[in-house]
C-alpha cells in the first residue's frame, strides 16, 4: 500500500519554520504539477517506464482493467468503511479538503474513507482517474494529531497527483508479460521495487507541501515507523539518521552488501532515510520556490 501532506506563508517560505502553520498562513498551489516536486529517483524511473513498451498498455488498463477494479474497491469501501463528509468526521473532511486545495486540486475529487484497523496506516488507488479514493485506518485517526493525520493524507494525495497507482499497475502487468529469459523477470521485479521506494520520497514531499511544516511530517513518519503514538523528538531522530550513515560507512563491504540485499524487497524506503530526505527538501531552494508560486489561503 501507499502512503501521503500542505504549504506555508509566503513571507515565511524562506525561513521554513518548524512550527505548525495554521490554515490562514498557508499557501495553496493551484498550478502545481507533479514534476515540480517529484523526487529525482522517482522522476528518472517513471520516465524510463513511460518510454518503455508499457506505455502501449496504458489505454488498455485505463479502459479495461481499471473500471471493474475501481468499482469493486469502491463497493468494498462503502460496505466496510465510513465515508468522510461534512456530516461524518467533519474536522477530518475539512482537513482533507484543505490538503487537496494545497496540492492544486484533484479532478475528479477523491473520496476519503475511515476503516477499522489496529495499525495506523493509509492507502490510495486511482487507475483511470474515474474513482480515486484514500483510506485511513481508525488507529491513525484516533492516535495521530490532526496535523499528523493531514500529513498522511497529503502523502496519499501525492500518489494521486503523480499517478503512481496507474504506472505501478502497468509495471506489474509488464513484468508478468516479459519473456521467460534467465534473470529478466528478477531484474524487472527489482526495478519495480526500487521505483516504489522512490515514489515514497515524492509523496513525503507532497505531505510537506500540504502541512508546510517539516516537523509535522517527520513526526508522522517516525510514529508510523515505531508503531507508537507517543510524542517524538525530530532532531534526535535526525541525529540517529546521521549515526546510521556513519555506522554504515564504517561497516565492512560484506555488511553493506548484506544490508542492501535485505532491503531489496522492501516496498518503502528506510524510515531513517525518508526523514533525512524530507529534511533536505524542506531546506532546499526548490521547496521555497514552489511555495513562492502559490497563493495565500
Amino acid at each position: 500500500m501507499q502512503l501521503i501532506l500542505s504549504a506555508a506563508c509566503l513571507a515565511a517560505a524562506s525561513a521554513l519554520s518548524a512550527t505548525t502553520q495554521t490554515p490562514s498562513t498557508r499557501v495553496k498551489l493551484p498550478h502545481l504539477k507533479a514534476e515540480a516536486f517529484r523526487h529525482p529517483l522517482d522522476k528518472d524511473l517513471t520516465a524510463s517506464v513511460q518510454r518503455s513498451p508499457l506505455r502501449f498498455l496504458e489505454t488498455a488498463v485505463r479502459t479495461g482493467l481499471a473500471p471493474p477494479l475501481e468499482q469493486m474497491t469502491r463497493l468494498d469501501n462503502l460496505a466496510t468503511g465510513v465515508k468522510v463528509s461534512e456530516k461524518q468526521y467533519p474536522e477530518l473532511h475539512a482537513s482533507f479538503q484543505e490538503a487537496i486545495a494545497c496540492l492544486g486540486g484533484l479532478k475528479p475529487e477523491p473520496e476519503l474513507f475511515v476503516k477499522s484497523d489496529p495499525r495506523p496506516n493509509a492507502y490510495t488507488l486511482a487507475l483511470r482517474g474515474g474513482a480515486p479514493f484514500v483510506v485511513v485506518t481508525s488507529a491513525l485517526v484516533d492516535g495521530f494529531s490532526a496535523a499528523e493525520t493531514q500529513a498522511v493524507l497529503g502523502h496519499e494525495l501525492g500518489h494521486l497527483v503523480c499517478e503512481h497507482s496507474l504506472w505501478f499497475s502497468l509495471g506489474s502487468i509488464g513484468s508478468t508479460l516479459l519473456p521467460p529469459l534467465p534473470g529478466v523477470g528478477a531484474a524487472a521485479e527489482r526495478l519495480q521495487q526500487e521505483w516504489r521506494r522512490a515514489a515514497e520520497f515524492s509523496c513525503d514531499r507532497a505531505a510537506l507541501l500540504v502541512t508546510q511544516d517539516a516537523a509535522v511530517v517527520s513526526e508522522a513518519l517516525i510514529k508510523l515507523a515505531s508503531g507508537s503514538t507517543r510524542p517524538v523528538d525530530v532532531e534526535a531522530y535526525l541525529q540517529q539518521a546521521r549515526e546510521y550513515d556513519e555506522a554504515l560507512e564504517k561497516s565492512s563491504r560484506f555488511v553493506r552488501t548484506m544490508q542492501g540485499r535485505m532491503l531489496a524487497d522492501a516496498t518503502h524506503p528506510l524510515p531513517i532515510r525518508r526523514v533525512a530526505e524530507l529534511d533536505r527538501f524542506a531546506r532546499s531552494a526548490q521547496y521555497s520556490q514552489i511555495l513562492a508560486k502559490g497563493e495565500a489561503l
